[in-house]
Order: C-alpha cells, then sequence, then structure tokens
C-alpha cells in the first residue's frame, strides 16, 4: 500500500502534467479577450486583463503594433520623427477617430496611441453621452510631443519629449458646444453638467493612462488634461 507521501507526490506530479497541457493548449479554450499571449483587440470586449495586456504592449512593441492595428483611428506611420535632440522612432501620427482631435493630427508612441483609441471609445463618448445625451464631434488637444523638461523639474525629461504624453484642453459636443477643462472649478448657480462631464472623463482615463493630471493637481494644468502612456498610476 503506498504511503502518504507517495500519495502525495503522485497527486502533485498529475497536477504539474495537467498544467503543463493546459498552458501548451490554452489557446483552444481560453477565448482571446483572456489570454494575455494575445495583442489587445481595441475593438473586442474588455475584461480583467485588459491593464495587464496593456502593460505588456507597452513594453512591447510588436504587441502594441498588434493592437494598434484593431483600433478605429486613423494613423500614419512615423519611423523616424520627433528633433535630433529628442528623436521617436517608430512612432504614429495619429490624424482621426471616432472623436477627431483639434487641431488635427499629433505625433504619438505606439503605447500612447492604444491609450488615446481606448480614451475615445471607452471613455470620452460613453462619458459625453451619459452626461450630455449625445457624442463627441472632436477633443481639443494642446500638444503631444515637445523635447522639453517638465515644467516644475528642470533636468526631469518630460513624457512629452518621447510623444509618451498628451494634453487635452476641451471636448466639442456633436451640437457644437465646448466644454473646457478650464469649467473644472466652475462655480454655477446649481448643477453644471460640465464638472461631471470633466470629472467622469478623468477618473475613466486613470484605469488606462499610467499617469493623469487634472487642474486638481496643480495650477500648471488648470487648463488641461495630461494623459500620459507611462508610469504607475499617478491619478490627481
Amino acid at each position: 500500500m503506498p504511503s502518504r507521501r507517495m500519495v502525495g507526490r503522485i497527486v502533485l506530479s498529475a497536477l504539474i502534467v495537467a498544467a503543463g497541457v493546459a498552458i501548451a493548449t490554452h489557446r483552444a479554450w481560453l477565448p482571446p479577450a483572456y489570454d494575455p499571449t494575445r495583442p489587445l483587440d481595441l475593438g473586442g470586449p474588455r475584461t480583467f486583463m485588459t491593464p495587464v495586456k496593456l502593460r505588456v504592449l507597452s513594453s512591447d512593441q510588436t504587441m502594441c503594433r498588434a493592437a494598434l492595428a484593431t483600433s478605429a483611428l486613423r494613423l500614419r506611420s512615423v519611423p523616424v520623427g520627433g528633433t535630433a535632440a529628442c528623436p521617436v522612432t517608430d512612432g504614429t501620427r495619429v490624424d482621426g477617430g471616432p472623436a477627431p482631435s483639434v487641431p488635427a493630427g499629433f505625433l504619438a508612441s505606439c503605447r500612447l496611441a492604444v491609450r488615446w483609441s481606448m480614451f475615445q471609445t471607452d471613455v470620452a463618448e460613453p462619458a459625453a453621452r451619459a452626461v450630455f445625451g449625445m457624442g463627441l464631434r472632436g477633443i481639443r488637444q494642446a500638444g503631444s510631443f515637445a523635447c522639453r523638461d517638465i515644467r516644475d523639474r528642470p533636468g526631469a525629461i518630460s513624457s512629452h519629449a518621447t510623444a509618451d504624453a498628451i494634453d487635452v484642453s476641451a471636448f466639442v459636443l456633436d451640437d457644437g458646444r465646448e466644454i473646457p477643462v478650464s469649467a473644472w472649478h466652475a462655480a454655477p448657480h446649481g448643477p453644471d453638467p460640465r464638472i461631471v462631464f470633466l470629472h467622469r472623463v478623468r477618473d475613466g482615463a486613470c484605469a488606462i493612462f499610467g499617469v493623469v493630471l487634472s487642474p486638481d493637481y496643480n495650477g500648471l494644468h488648470a487648463g488641461h488634461l495630461h494623459l500620459q502612456a507611462t508610469g504607475f498610476g499617478l491619478c490627481d
């Protein structure tokens, strides 16, 4: 009769073999949206694995490009961009999308372009429909690439210098009304849907971008949202 230790070893070995088989054949039974080895599908469902896929593509250009190919953005590849002091290799020109940027077109790293696509479809557009009952005609941006240091930290390179960040100053509704980020601290005579919308957009962006800075952060951001692909969860 086998000892208890022997039975334990047999069970453990069986579990290891089963786990190995499951891993080796996981693509046969695991839906792509839940499979961390498959690129993020920007047109597919969001799952608990979406943040993991975002983190993976941030450091894997192949996974990033595969994800970006599924977006609704109008894109142009920029193999060499930026400036001599701040080169941007394998960048992307974002020329349009569900809610086009105003002014049109900006330079973005692949990981920023992926998050910008999600920001439009998952955050800004749904927030506009929930608060104002209509979609967005455009998103006014105040710039992405800029070869400079962080404004209040001389010597520290800004994420704008690598095309990993974009500043958003306003949202244009389908009826032409603009919702400026500067309305963040407005003091109306009663509830202001602009404030509700802007806070909803900021909070939703925090689930997508590595760093999101709003007028709550400091006076330098009083008129825009800083949306940054890199970083680890700073949301203010």
